[in-house]
């Protein structure tokens, strides 16, 4: 029999996979644990249990669930938006923005509860993109606090198809301007037979060089007498097609040549009108039952020589590219100062970007700051589920994942300069925003159990994508949901799963700290639904926002709520705030505490005046203490359970493990502790002692000080074993951190 005193220093691996149980040659495996529950490790080594979460308010309906969007105008503006069934709800500053007479602040959204996973969003300043694969893209613009429109993007010109290319297909307008004008195809092609094509767009072309003459400066070739109409009127320069409205009869043009896309502006001599860019569009609002016609709004001026009585039909063109027939994009962002969008149902692998800074202008012209229109060719169609903005413009597809750059390294994404590589082929999962850290990109593979991380490698030259859960593959069985980035004063990825499981990524690679963790919260039943990251009103942290489902009086509650701020040294006792679903209490000493009906019939545990208090049954929303407070939390309570990896000390004829040891004692070094623990070989009770913090020398009438240091020697409650785990579990809402687990153990060799 051998004796070993063996030393935790540091739990940064996080939580272990089962399968790692027998790689004690790892070396994560000398600092990860075998279970981390609502303690997160931090990079110094130790684990904090963390704060709870407080209420912020109901979501609007139990019956269906909400999704958060962060939207953020710097740091000392930043909302949290809840969407619901077809409504909008904002929060600020820790609490729910409400109108001037009182009541909650709302607006109304298209997007039924079951669709809210489906959107994509990108911001510039006071208005967020909204991308959705089911409506067409919209726009949320903040004025203030409490007053925000939602609105169909009004583009300055939609996006279209390619221009149909079969000759014999032609269609011709009525008119070129005006509301109710007819498309009619010469012949009669049935090309406007679906009634989908309702509220999109179609576009008529023309050669312009066929129709119109070149302006040039002092030129005489326009000259006419009579009236307005003899000679030629209509004149093209750099594909802009301009009409003469004002003409000396004695001068030639100017100098100045037309460049203007709207109204009418001189040429230093004569007046001219625009017209067109050798296209129009309209915006259909019936189709005839035979498809042969349709009624149109014009929204651009259509060429003159596509409409009745003044031209012919044409086989230039196009349909709308984003219409209920084909689809709207499901994916949204900002790139190189252009609006990106991508992923229609009929063009799944299409991106188009908007005009260099004109980010609501899809026309494409034959300048450097026309708008783009490109397909990934690939050897199998698969839809692109998002568009992630950084140095390149990174595409994540259910095949793969793309880079889109200059073909030309330092030069502008312009037209004929686009690049797109594949670099790697697994796959994205549908509905999942991947999350950008520096130049690095958190992307949640096909089949939802893998993060991967898509950064650059100077040694190939290309994008690779390792496994981010390789040493934890059981933490997301139930399949990530969402992802949240938190920065400050940690930097983690949360996650959900679709059990409605939390869990997070503690991800910090300059101190090559990667270490999973899982974080059940309070209360019955619980799920938690959605997840978004703001600053915190303080600005010197970012805060966590949930959308939390219980059981509570036995049905299904929906609640909003934000995690607290980490614990520090420098905090004051009574404001510990270790509950979940929870709420404060600070004024004049009282024994009773209202406000708590979200948790009407719940066991509530209470922190009164620093210290821990008998837990009570909310009644009426009220609880009542043994004796007066100032300051009060109360709220769910929560477990934290840290448990080692198999404790190997070696013995006298080599390794410990798989041989029968007995714990005989432990040493637990702790950092700003409350009131004690459990510790044992499992989280069951009946194998767990107590520790408690008071002695005999503190007043029964005042908290204990919180504790930093190393515990007595604890005997250990337990015989002869195999396994040899050490397992920790705080439950009373005070902070708890653990930097070192000190066990003795003997080892019988075989």
């Amino acid at each position: 029999m051998s004796k070993a005193s063996t030393i935790q220093t540091s739990f940064n691996a996080g939580e272990l996979s089962p399968t790692l149980d027998g790689r004690v040659d790892l070396a994560k495996y000398a600092n990860g644990c075998s279970k981390m529950e609502n303690f997160f490790p931090l990079v110094q080594g130790g684990a904090r249990k963390r704060s709870g979460t407080r209420h912020v308010a109901e979501a609007k309906y139990n019956s269906s669930p909400s999704r958060l969007i962060p939207f953020e105008f710097g740091t000392t503006q930043a909302y949290i938006l809840e969407f619901g069934e077809k409504y909008m709800r904002v929060y600020k500053n820790g609490g729910q923005v409400l109108t001037d007479v009182g009541g909650v602040y709302e607006i109304a959204t298209p997007y039924p509860s079951s669709t809210l996973s489906a959107i994509q969003y990108a911001q510039s300043a006071d208005v967020l993109f909204i991308a959705h694969p089911d409506w067409n893209p919209r726009k949320l613009t903040r004025s203030d606090h409490d007053e925000w429109t939602l609105a169909v993007v009004e583009f300055d010109y939609v996006p279209f198809e390619p221009t149909n290319i079969d000759t014999a297909v032609k269609v011709q307008a009525s008119a070129t301007t005006g509301n109710g004008i007819t498309l009619t195809t010469s012949p009669s092609t049935a090309i406007f037979s679906d009634p989908l094509l309702v509220d999109g767009q179609f576009k008529l072309s023309e050669i312009i060089g066929s129709h119109h003459g070149v302006w040039e400066p002092h030129s005489d070739n326009l000259v006419y007498s009579g009236t307005m109409s003899a000679g030629i009127t209509t004149v093209y320069f750099e594909n802009n097609v301009y009409k003469l409205t004002n003409k000396n009869a004695h001068l030639k043009t100017g100098t100045s040549a037309p460049i203007h896309d709207t109204g009418t502006a001189s040429d230093g001599k004569w007046d001219w009108e625009y017209l067109h860019s050798g296209e129009g569009y309209v915006t259909i609002t019936a189709v005839a039952g035979d498809g042969f016609s349709a009624t149109a709004n014009v929204v651009k001026t259509l060429p003159d020589s596509v409409a009745t009585a003044l031209g012919t039909p044409t086989h230039r063109w196009a349909y709308g590219a984003w219409t209920g027939k084909n689809g709207y994009p499901r994916s949204v962002s900002f790139f190189e100062d252009r609006l990106w969008w991508a992923g229609t149902d009929n063009n799944p692998q299409t991106l188009w970007a908007s005009k260099t800074s004109d980010y609501e202008n899809h026309q494409v012209v034959d300048l450097d700051e026309s708008a783009l229109v490109f397909t990934l060719n690939t050897d199998q169609v698969n839809v692109i589920e998002w568009i992630n903005a950084g140095k390149v413009l990174m595409i994540g597809t259910a095949g793969g994942e793309f880079v889109v750059a200059a073909a030309l390294e330092g030069e502008a994404l312009v037209p004929g300069n686009v690049r797109v590589v594949r670099h790697s082929t697994y796959g994205s999962k549908s509905l999942v925003t991947p999350q950008r850290v520096e130049q690095v990109l958190l992307f949640v593979q096909r089949a939802g159990r893998k993060l991967r991380e898509l950064v650059f490698d100077d040694s190939s030259g290309s994008y690779m994508a390792p496994d981010m859960t390789v040493l934890a593959d059981h933490i997301t069985l139930g399949g990530i949901t969402r992802l949240a980035w938190q920065q400050e004063p940690n930097r983690m990825v949360w996650a959900t799963l679709g059990t409605g499981e939390l869990i997070c990524f503690t991800y910090d690679r300059a101190q090559q700290v990667t270490a999973w963790h899982r974080h059940p919260l309070g209360g019955t039943d619980v799920k938690v639904e959605s997840i978004a990251v703001i600053p915190h009103p303080s600005g010197d942290q970012d805060q966590l926002w949930l959308v939390v489902s219980r059981t509570i009086g036995g049905g299904t509650k929906r609640q909003v709520e934000l995690l607290e701020p980490e614990w520090v040294r420098s905090n004051p006792r009574d404001s510990a705030f270790f509950v979940d679903a929870g709420l404060s209490y600070e004024g004049e000493a009282a024994t009773t505490m209202t406000g708590l009906l979200h948790l009407e019939g719940q066991t509530v545990a209470i922190l009164a005046g620093g210290a821990t208090h008998p837990d009570r049954v909310v009644s009426g929303g009220t609880i009542t203490l043994d004796r007066p407070s100032t300051s009060v939390h109360a709220g769910l309570p929560y477990t934290a359970t840290l448990q080692t990896m198999r404790l190997d000390g070696g013995g006298a004829d080599g390794t410990s493990q798989g041989k029968t040891k007995r714990i005989t004692n432990v040493v637990v070094r702790l950092d700003q502790t409350g009131a004690g623990f459990r510790y044992g070989p499992s989280a069951v009770d009946a194998d767990m002692d107590e520790f408690s913090l008071r002695d005999s020398y503190d007043l029964m009438d005042e908290p204990v000080p919180l504790f930093d240091g190393d515990t007595p020697v604890l005997p250990w409650p337990e015989g002869y074993e195999q396994a040899a785990r050490v397992t920790i579990r705080h439950t009373l809402p005070l902070p708890c951190t653990v930097t070192a687990i000190m066990p003795q153990f003997l080892t019988q060799d075989r």
